[in-house]
Order: structure tokens, then sequence, then C-alpha cells
């Protein structure tokens, strides 16, 4: 039977994640906001530095939190609406996977720390493409939300791709400090890119979480159906 491709246990637990992912993805962007307003005044190293570890565990705990309830909502999917498959599910679970490893590997400074910004990017897609394909009762308002949210996500990553582009491409290979001087004749280019960096993380990070905990709250609310 269709019905019993998604258990009930099984999507109440995928909600009770995704409501934690929420939580998870709020605080990560509240210690990111702190970071960037302590920054300017270059003030308490210490603190500086523990908002942004703070905000990288929230990420990983987000994304792994995320994970089965892409799943779930895959399952949903695909049983209710003809236009989706599984790859849209098995490219969801890759790219939060992709996020989690490479924030591990720029906390012990193996790769840089804007590389997970790429499949987070890829995440923002998967928002768009799963919000299209629901048609089994995700209110409209989640559905717009969570559109606007991937567009968030996919223009964050517009910045380290159009960094490494059109400024320095040593940003994909460390971290490139403020006090570093912008390569003559791309002052142009890093401002844009840094404006879709900013816009991005306040429409994108900010309504990513929100929409993953009333999402999974609306999963727990369905319940086995």
């Amino acid at each position: 039977m269709q019905s019993s491709a998604v258990s009930p246990g099984s999507n109440r637990l995928a909600g009770q994640l995704a409501i934690l992912s929420g939580v998870f993805g709020i605080a990560a962007f509240a210690c990111l906001i702190l970071f960037l307003v302590m920054r300017p005044s270059a003030g308490d190293q210490h603190t500086s530095h523990l908002l942004l570890r703070s905000h990288d565990v929230g990420v990983i705990l987000q994304s792994l939190c995320l994970i089965p309830f892409a799943l779930a909502l895959d399952t949903i999917t695909r049983r209710d609406s003809d236009r989706s498959s599984r790859v849209t599910g098995a490219a969801a679970v890759s790219f939060l996977a992709l996020v989690v490893v490479l924030m591990l590997l720029s906390l012990v400074k193996v790769v840089a720390d804007v590389l997970y910004m790429i499949p987070q990017g890829a995440v923002g897609v998967w928002l768009i493409v799963a919000c299209r394909q629901i048609a089994s009762g995700l209110p409209r308002g989640l559905r717009r939300l969570g559109i606007v949210a991937g567009i968030g996500l996919i223009l964050v990553t517009v910045f380290p791709i159009g960094y490494s582009l059109f400024v320095d491409p040593a940003i994909l290979h460390g971290r490139v400090s403020d006090d570093d001087p912008t390569p003559p004749g791309t002052e142009k280019a890093n401002e844009s890119v840094h404006i879709a960096l900013a816009i991005g993380t306040l429409i994108g990070c900010s309504t990513y979480p929100i929409w993953t905990a009333l999402t999974g709250r609306w999963l727990l609310l369905r319940g086995g159906r």
C-alpha cells in the first residue's frame, strides 16, 4: 500500500529533527550576526572566535538533523507527485552531507572556511524544487518562504564562486583576511560579491531555519498521511 511508504513513527522523528534543525539554524544565524557586529570594533578576539566556531557547529548540527527530514519529505513528494524522483532526495542528502564534511574540515583548517557555502547553495536549489513539487497540503505561505530561503542560499554561493573567479582564487585555498589588499582592478567585483553575500545571508540564513522548523511542525501534524 502506498500509505505505508511513510510510517507515522518516521514522520514524527523527521518532524522533530526538522524543528531541532531550525533551532540550531537560528542559533547559528544569531552567532554569525553577533560575530559580524563585533568584528569592526576589533574587541575581544577570543569571544569573536568563539562566536564564529559556534556558528560553524550550529550549521553542522542543523544540516545533520535535516537529513532524515529531507528523506521523509522526498518520500511524501514522490508518493503524491508524478514530477518527483529519487534523485531529488538523494541530491538533498548529498548536499547536506557535503556541508557537514566541509564544515568539519574547515574547523581543523584542512579546507577554506567558505567552501561549505557552495553545497549550501545547492541545498537552496533543493529547497526551491521541493517547495514547487510538494502536492500534499504544505501551506502556500510555507512554499513561498522555502523558495525565498532557497534563493537566499543560492546568493550566498555567489560569494565564494564569484570572489574566486573575479577577485582572488586564494579564497578557495585558505582564509582571506579583511586586512589583505584587494587586487587592483577587482574592487567593483569584490563589492558586488560581498553585497550578494550580505543579501543572501539576511534572506537565506534567517528564513531557512524558520522554514525548516515550521515545515517540521507541519510534518508532525500531518502524521502518517
